[in-house]
């Protein structure tokens, strides 16, 4: 790090907006707003006038996302800024600083979005430095420092690897998300991006600052005989302090319990202030019955491994659940996701998006206050009855009872997706990824949005940075291989399909795309062998009459075409949502045959 004497002035724009005696401090760097300079434990930082301007605006607007194009009003008024200058001089500052842009220990950058400064910073004014308060780090950090306004809770394994403990652990830690979710201005991680850390050994430190988060909470579920041992620590990212912990040596009958003390316990570790309506909210149980709790936390871990087989079973489990207690809006929401799971897939979606829609319908009449039932029901409405206006009512009221629910985020902006509204789409699937930064499927989603917009470049370093997560994410490749068919890049396309194949040879519509990437390279037997194969696979089980189509639409005849269209129609196909914004149709999409279908879908215009 250079320590050579700085020489700096801050623009006139930036020190109008306020008094320049403010000094800040942050891991042993002191910003001086009125000398205008940097130090580093007491010795000058050089650095060039804009850059001191960057950092001094970074810091006064720590903790928040400062977008790109605020930051050249800001720092650059009254010039033309290439985004690539602030690409430059964000990586001289880090440099500066001494940050691995990796591990941000200051500057976390939002990718698409802009730059937050994350470190904890003491603002001191230049009266207490003539008052001799000189030592914020130990004098006036707690009364000045950021608020803990973020969190990850994160499951541990547990040594016995015992399966039966295992889903119990899960289930727990997801439902303290879900808790702790409820208290206003308090955003915890979801469960996909904290679960990712569950079989590694950790530094909640190092993993606080990764996931961009000021504390970090470990679980940790153990059973000695009858009994359940909860381990649980709240721990300060900032310094590692602890912050709250405690072992909880209770009989499984008490979890409910247990959850409701933890999230009470951490409300008050972090001081936040609750109103009469928030303890309300961390009180309310969504079953009074143990039994049917256990076996909707068994069925969301069956539910959450996503293959078939462990779906049915899912399906099996909330059942049983219901059984018990059918009241129990959560166990229905559970059922609908997962009938939801299998339409078109595994099954024709007249056969199960029937069932789901009568699970989302019950949630909702047992508890309209459930966020999760609206997100299902809307889930039904969108894919199903086609009810577009409906839909779209059912996920505001979903974020609307719940500001946080990724799940709403994720499925309102697929909905968005589908009507052609990108910009608003591409907003939800941000907000989602604020709060589940490594799920993968809202990642797919963000990709899949810039690929129907056309930015095919875009589409693939989005896919390729997701593809780092989980290499073998099937819908990810199916992605980045319909990007590469548009791209007209077709042997790379047909090798992304055949490696989906290959993962999962009940992957039909992989089959279908691959044979219509044959086609359009001008390879018409293969594309022809692809089409048999289906053929001959449809008079055994079910195939998705669009991977029939796909092939038809580049091999001929156009009739067929359009018999499968109208087959897809017939059966309610999760593929007619698509209709409007498929690339792939673009060559029948001015058809009177096809704005028909459109209008019988009933999409607005």
């Amino acid at each position: 790090m250079s320590k050579k004497p700085c020489s700096t002035a801050i623009t006139p724009q930036i020190m109008s907006k306020e008094i320049s005696s403010k000094i800040y401090e942050f891991s042993g760097f002191r910003l001086e707003q009125a000398q205008q300079r940097l130090l580093y434990r007491g010795e000058p930082v050089a650095l060039k006038p804009k850059i001191l301007d960057l950092l001094l605006f970074l810091i006064k607007s720590r903790g928040q996302l400062i977008a790109k194009d605020d930051l050249m009003r800001e720092v650059w008024p009254d010039t033309i800024v290439e985004e690539n200058n602030i690409t430059v001089s964000m990586s001289i500052l880090r440099k500066t600083l001494g940050e691995d842009r990796h591990k941000p220990q200051f500057i976390q950058t939002v990718p698409r979005r802009g730059y937050r400064f994350v470190a904890d910073v003491v603002e001191l004014s230049t009266d207490q430095l003539a008052a001799g308060n000189t030592q914020p780090a130990a004098a006036l950090a707690q009364a000045e420092e950021a608020p803990i306004d973020s969190l990850a809770v994160l499951p541990m394994d547990s040594p016995e690897k015992d399966p039966n403990v295992e889903y119990l652990s899960d289930g727990i830690t997801e439902s303290i998300i879900d808790l702790l979710s409820r208290i206003p201005k308090l955003r915890v991680l979801a469960r996909s991006t904290v679960f990712r850390f569950k079989t590694k050994e950790i530094d909640p430190q190092e993993v606080g600052r990764l996931l961009n988060v000021r504390a970090v909470m470990m679980i940790r579920v153990m059973r000695l005989g009858d009994k359940l041992i909860i381990r649980s620590e709240l721990v300060k990212v900032s310094d590692g302090s602890q912050l709250w912990g405690e072992q909880y040596n209770r009989s499984p009958s008490d979890i409910l319990a247990i959850q409701e003390d933890i999230a009470r316990a951490i409300t008050e570790s972090l001081k936040f202030k609750l109103t009469s309506s928030d303890h309300i909210s961390l009180a309310r149980h969504p079953t009074e019955n143990i039994e049917a709790y256990n076996l909707y936390l068994r069925g969301r871990f069956f539910w959450n491994r996503y293959s078939k087989e462990w779906v049915l079973k899912a399906i099996e489990v909330f059942q049983e659940a219901i059984q018990i207690d059918s009241y129990y809006a959560l166990a229905y929401c559970g059922l609908a996701d997962a009938y939801f799971r299998l339409s078109n897939v595994h099954f024709p979606p007249r056969e199960v998006m029937p069932k789901a829609k009568e699970a989302a319908l019950r949630a909702v009449e047992i508890d309209d206050k459930l966020a999760e039932a609206h997100s299902s029901l809307g889930l039904v409405k969108v894919y199903y009855d086609h009810d577009w206006i409906g839909a779209e009512a059912e996920f505001r009221k979903a974020l609307k009872l719940d500001p946080n629910l990724v799940s709403a985020h994720q499925r309102y902006g697929s909905y968005l997706t589908f009507m052609g509204r990108f910009e608003e789409s591409i907003r939800h699937y941000e907000n989602a990824l604020e709060l589940d930064p490594f799920s993968l499927q809202i990642n797919m989603n963000l990709a899949t949005t810039y690929y129907l917009r056309g930015e095919y470049e875009r589409a693939i370093n989005h896919l390729n940075k997701t593809s780092e997560l989980e290499p073998n994410y099937m819908p990810t490749r199916f992605v980045l291989g319909s990007t590469f068919v548009q791209q007209g890049r077709l042997d790379e396309a047909i090798e992304q399909f055949k490696i989906i194949y290959k993962l999962d040879e009940e992957a039909y519509l992989a089959l279908g795309f691959m044979g219509y990437a044959h086609a359009l390279n001008g390879q018409r037997a293969e594309a022809e062998t692809l089409l048999s194969i289906l053929e001959e696979v449809a008079q055994r089980k079910y195939v998705s009459p669009y991977s029939l189509l796909l092939i038809h639409l580049a091999l001929g005849p156009l009739e067929r075409v359009f018999q499968l269209l109208e087959q897809l129609y017939e059966e309610r196909n999760d593929w007619l949502v698509w209709l409007k914004v498929s690339p792939e149709l673009k060559g029948v999409r001015n058809d009177p045959r096809f704005q028909d279908l459109l209008r019988r879908i009933g999409f607005p215009s």
